[in-house]
């Protein structure tokens, strides 16, 4: 369990050493959960809690703990760190698209830490990601940019420069949801000075990634580049993040690379697949369906209502994935196609989506499909 604390304490240069660690340790850690809540250990189910609240942990190396079971053990509410275990267990609520268990998680975080003698900085950062995380999957795009930001600051207040950086590039994304590219671009730059500074080759290459979604549109080159460096890091690294994933192919996407994008974005469902993340996940499966829209219009169709049924308004960049859909199968037809997609369940909709990508890369590469 010790493997939690011990995460960001060490030399930058070794990430990779704890990615492979935290990956092959989680049956441990899964099991040793299990323990702790089955023997009423609320100390180290706290610290295994607080171990994975700062924003680089819970999105780099992803397990979604049953956070809500420690929060009824015996002394629970009067331990100190009750504050940042509710605040963390609506993380883990709001990766899976619960919004309600969300919202009154964060509202008990919030008042737990107003009553502590000093209130834990930690606390809010992770309350604020919380919120935005459900922002992003009600449709509240303008929030969701503004709380990512507010995290960023809470970090850097907080002298977590590794999180302020992190949280700076996803508000940089989240502003560019929004078709604002003049707030966006800055943000991406300063994240990417940040993680400079720090000297973390894993927080350089989640920057640039950052960096080259915000360019892509007017400067393709330039995010070519970013794309490239992001790549030849995370192979030096020998791991790639989930959110790394998603990132490298909305780059792909914004570029109108069609083989890259459905490479990457198939890569990307894996890992946010093995981390439980639905929000980024939904985000995937428009890229995806954009992706195929041109070539598999009745695939894209699906998969586009699959994601619709978890996210209750589209951002921006769906409405012309839509058109195209429209357009190629007629209204009826593609309206029909959305509504098989919203009927499947969460692993039917990701197992299809999979298939489909699979497939439309195979007739790409046979020059079958053009």
């Amino acid at each position: 369990m010790g493997v939690l604390q011990q995460i960001r304490h060490h030399d930058r240069r070794e990430q990779v050493y704890w990615a492979v660690r935290l990956s092959a340790e989680q049956d441990n850690l899964l099991a040793a959960w299990s323990w702790v809540i089955d023997t009423g250990n609320v100390d180290t189910a706290f610290r295994m809690l607080a171990g994975l609240a700062p924003y680089e942990v819970w999105t780099s190396y992803p397990l979604l703990l049953d956070g809500e079971a420690a929060l009824e053990l015996p002394g629970a509410a009067a331990h100190p760190g009750y504050p940042l275990a509710l605040a963390v267990s609506a993380v883990f609520a709001s990766n899976r698209a619960e919004v309600t268990v969300t919202e009154e998680l964060c509202r008990r975080a919030s008042e737990a830490n107003a009553r502590q003698a000093s209130s834990d900085w930690r606390v809010e950062e992770v309350i604020s990601n919380a919120r935005s995380n459900i922002a992003l999957t009600t449709g509240a795009f303008a929030d969701n940019a503004r709380l990512d930001e507010q995290a960023a600051a809470i970090a850097r207040a907080g002298g977590d420069l590794a999180d302020a950086s992190l949280q700076l590039g996803v508000a940089a994304v989240a502003h560019l949801m929004v078709g604002d590219a003049p707030r966006a671009v800055p943000l991406a730059r300063e994240a990417l000075a940040l993680a400079r500074q720090i000297g973390a080759p894993a927080l350089i290459a989640s920057a640039l990634l950052a960096v080259g979604a915000t360019v892509a549109q007017t400067d393709p080159d330039r995010a070519r580049a970013c794309l490239r460096e992001s790549r030849e890091l995370s192979t030096t690294l020998g791991y790639q993040g989930p959110l790394d994933h998603a990132g490298a192919a909305a780059i792909a996407f914004l570029l109108n690379d069609r083989t890259a994008t459905l490479e990457l974005g198939r890569s990307a469902i894996r890992a946010l697949q093995r981390g439980g993340d639905r929000r980024m996940m939904v985000f995937m499966l428009h890229v995806i369906a954009g992706t195929l829209a041109a070539i598999q219009p009745e695939a894209a169709a699906i998969i586009q209502g699959a994601a619709e049924a978890y996210m209750v308004e589209s951002p921006n960049y769906v409405r012309p994935i839509s058109l195209i859909i429209t357009e190629a199968l007629g209204e009826e037809r593609a309206r029909e196609l959305r509504a098989r997609g919203a009927d499947m369940d969460w692993d039917q909709a990701i197992t299809y989506t999979l298939t489909q990508t699979t497939q439309a890369l195979d007739e790409l590469k046979s020059g079958t499909q053009l």
